[in-house]
């Protein structure tokens, strides 16, 4: 995150309090009789370096995402209705790459007069351009070179006309930013991104990452009362996270009317592997859980240390102990609360016994096995705001990101959780506030650990009797509520954490915007602060689309299919939004014959397209070595790097292709130790899929690594936000094959 500066916090403090976006659906109303004929059908959209195939038709919606090559990564069932319609057909009131007044150079307006319709932009010596504005993802209309390392905010504005008798709660802000914005209009503020806050007091705006990844959709039908028929002002701030940051986007529309609303029942989700599944396995807990016990109250560190009792532990709750306490689970052969409360366990999947540190512990797999705990889930959020979780554990196996010891969900601060820390070999805590402990716990041994989130004042994690805290500054202290109330009602389990059952538990709700040669889906659930959630929503077009068409059939091979393209006048430099080229989907499949086709219809072999990637940079993201060398025969410029400063190197590393990074080290003599902009190696790349544990899937990465290191890449160069080694990295990650290897350099 990043502050802005002072002359963009004074101009900040001029402007009205931040609006939080509300997301409504329409006013009951009957369907149009058309509506799901429009929505009816296949429909494909590019997301980053997959692509989703979205197939509705009456009453049932089916997501399949596949990777860049066309494996199928995750598939999405649901049941679908249609509850409410707007009525009638979408209107763009101010469309993709219309013209607007803007200034940017570091430029800051004097007032807040700019975002109203009295101001004279030309007087102003504002310049106009077409949206989009921005530098970085050679996807700008208006390109503004000297932002990057200079400064944060763009201003835009645009007038408009409103019919008469128009819907004003019908309107929609279109928007692909990259990372925030903030939107006026007719000299009122209306809201901020979620990623954007202001601190009204200091006038201080913090701004979070955001990629543009396609166009996104805020209803405006809560801020109706700010517009008017007639002649209307839009004004937007967009505005950079940091000054090094390597692209800006800001590229609005104005949408009106013409909408559907609808609700998805019976989620059903299946992942192909644990790399698309954030919760692989329910992060199940491989090892022992012995002695738990949790308590409506922040413990002290003398009750802490007779919990510990010098690493002897203590099996009986002792009566200065007993009070607050909401259950105890000796599992000595059984899941009863020994507490008196009643709130017995429930095993699923047959969780074994053995020996604990008292007695018996539970055995559990890392697998299936788990422990849901009895009661009401409002019993493990007290009302005092305090808890405190205290366990025996040992680990067996650390295999999958944020492995959970025991958890009431993942959503928010009304949960807690005590997991290990993403692929650390450390444990950490979340309840309000996180901690992470640094002890050593990877041993087969029985360890103690202790979570502790105390109201006005943090958290505390204690391994051992060893403790690290997490405490509110002391001027947020006071504020601090400890755990909030429970919201879902899905009850604490002992070795899994259930997020993505609880999450699919839940209807999804959203609309339907169909556009005139695509179809807008609009998630108005699952989200916070006023955005939408990416992975749900976006922009669609049909897969019979003739641009769709050819990517999808160089992708896949079929030779008389973009023939017929190319003859109906397909550019074979035709990109969908977020996807790459045509050349490049040939490349990666080893279509040689359709690359040469494209080629001999005048395809740009150097064309850039999402990332900023050539064909070149995509290909070398595959096995298929003959179409880089097709490339490279046609002019292929092994010298241009991607978005982000990488080169073909870097991308056969981070796809870990060690037979293509052998080929472009001898044959392409490509420089081992060429870095991306933030200073990475192919050697940082190579590390950046890997998993602590996976040893097969790590297997052509670690061999990528030895040939870089074969062919001199040096090992000692820091790069990337933490300006580390490859060593660094790799001890930081878990990765102890690469240590070794890096360590015998």
């Amino acid at each position: 995150m990043k502050m802005l500066t002072t002359i963009e916090k004074k101009f900040i403090r001029l402007l009205v309090p931040v609006w939080l976006v509300v997301w409504t659906l329409p006013g009951k109303a009957e369907d149009p009789p058309d509506l799901l004929e429009q929505i009816s059908g296949d429909w494909i959209m590019y997301r980053g370096d997959q692509y989703e195939i979205k197939r509705i038709s009456s009453g049932k919606v089916q997501s399949s995402f596949y990777d860049w090559k066309g494996n199928l990564r995750v598939e999405r069932t649901s049941d679908l209705k249609l509850d409410s319609s707007a009525g009638g057909e979408s209107k763009t009131i101010i469309e993709q790459g219309s013209e607007w007044h803007y200034l940017a150079g570091g430029k800051i307006p004097k007032d807040s007069s700019w975002t109203g319709l009295s101001f004279d932009a030309g007087k102003a010596g504002w310049k106009t351009g077409k949206a989009g504005f921005g530098y970085g993802d050679d996807d700008d209309e208006t390109v503004l070179d000297d932002m990057e390392g200079k400064y944060l905010s763009v201003f835009i504005r645009r007038e408009f006309e409103l019919p008469e008798k128009v819907e004003l709660k019908g309107l929609g802000l279109l928007i692909n930013y990259d990372d925030g914005f903030i939107l006026h209009a007719n000299g009122r503020r209306l809201f901020s991104s979620s990623n954007v806050t202001v601190d009204e007091k200091t006038g201080e705006t913090t701004v979070t990452n955001h990629e543009a990844n396609g166009a996104e959709y805020f209803s405006l039908s809560e801020y109706a009362s700010a517009f008017r028929t007639g002649k209307n002002v839009i004004a937007i701030q967009g505005i950079n996270t940091n000054l090094p940051s390597t692209d800006f986007t800001l590229d609005p529309q104005l949408l009106l009317g013409g909408s559907g609303s609808f609700v998805e029942t019976n989620r059903k989700e299946r992942h192909e592997s644990f790399r698309t599944d954030p919760f692989f396995k329910d992060r199940a807990w491989d090892g022992k859980v012995d002695n738990l016990q949790i308590w409506g109250r922040a413990l002290g560190d003398d009750d802490i240390a007779s919990l510990w009792n010098r690493g002897q532990g203590s099996a009986k709750v002792s009566k200065e102990l007993s009070e607050g306490l909401i259950g105890h689970w000796p599992f000595d052969g059984n899941l009863k609360d020994a507490s008196g409360n009643g709130r017995h366990g429930k095993g699923e999947n047959g969780p074994g016994f053995v020996k604990g540190q008292f007695g018996q512990a539970l055995d559990l797999n890392g697998e299936n096995q788990y422990v849901t705990l009895g009661g009401k889930a409002t019993d493990y959020t007290p009302a005092s705001g305090n808890i405190t979780v205290s366990l025996w554990f040992s680990v067996d196996k650390f295999d999958k990101r944020w492995q959970t010891l025991v958890a009431l969900g993942d959503a928010g601060w009304s949960d807690w959780r005590i997991h290990r820390f993403g692929l650390s070999n450390n444990m950490g805590f979340v309840g309000g506030r996180w901690a992470r402990n640094n002890a050593s716990i990877l041993d087969g041994k029985m360890h103690h650990i202790v979570a502790i989130t105390e109201k006005g004042k943090g958290a505390r994690l204690y391994i051992d009797n060893t403790l690290v805290s997490n405490n509110a500054p002391a001027n947020q202290a006071s504020n601090f509520a400890g755990i909030l109330p429970d919201e879902d009602g899905w009850l604490p389990v002992v070795g899994a954490n259930l997020q993505r059952h609880i999450s699919l538990s839940k209807p999804l709700e959203g609309e339907f915007i169909p556009l005139q040669d695509s179809l807008r889906v609009v998630v108005t659930s699952l989200t916070q602060g006023g955005g939408n959630n990416n992975s749900y929503s976006g922009v669609y077009r049909k897969v019979d689309h003739p641009e769709e068409a050819l990517l999808i059939a160089a992708r896949e091979g079929n030779k008389k299919k973009v023939e017929e393209l190319l003859k109906a006048g397909v550019s074979p430099d035709t990109a969908s939004r977020n996807s790459y080229g045509a050349l490049g989907y040939a490349g990666i499949g080893g279509h040689l014959e359709i690359m040469k086709l494209l080629i001999a219809h005048k395809a740009d072999v150097n064309r850039r397209a999402r990332f900023m990637k050539t064909p070149l940079n995509v290909t070398a993201g595959s096995s298929h070595i003959a179409s880089a060398k097709l490339l490279l025969a046609n002019g292929a410029e092994v010298s241009l790097a991607n978005g982000n400063g990488a080169f073909v190197t870097h991308e056969s590393a981070f796809w870990g292709q060690p037979e293509m990074l052998e080929f472009l080290l001898t044959e392409a003599k490509v420089d081992p130790n060429l870095r991306s902009k933030n200073g990475q190696t192919a050697l940082h790349y190579a590390m950046w899929n890997m998993v602590n544990g996976k040893d097969e899937f790590n297997k052509p990465y670690l061999k990528c690594i030895q040939l870089l290191l074969k062919h001199g890449t040096n090992p000692d160069l820091r790069g990337g936000n933490n300006n580390r080694t490859p060593l660094e990295m790799a001890l930081n990650n878990g990765l102890s094959d690469v240590v070794a290897l890096l360590e015998a350099q």
